[in-house]
């Protein structure tokens, strides 16, 4: 997906996130590895109760991690 800033891939899935910068929302894309083609499977809105800032997404053995302020969301791929 293009302008993602944010990936973390398990096996044969792959979760990518596009942050609204200093915006409480982030957009998650689902996908899976089929036939050796990623396959967006599912999106949706995440919100958080604080802004997301630049820089603040990480992924890391198959988790997303997203920080809002203080709060930190972890989604799994």
């Amino acid at each position: 997906m293009k302008n993602s800033d944010g990936i973390a891939v398990r096996g044969t899935r792959m979760i990518l996130s596009h942050q609204f910068h200093n915006r409480p929302g982030v957009e998650l894309n689902r996908a899976e590895l089929v036939d050796n083609a990623w396959v967006m499977t599912s999106q949706k809105q995440l919100r958080l109760p604080e802004p997301v800032t630049r820089r603040c997404v990480q992924g890391r053995d198959g988790v997303l991690w997203i920080r809002g302020g203080d709060t930190w969301v972890q989604v799994e791929a």
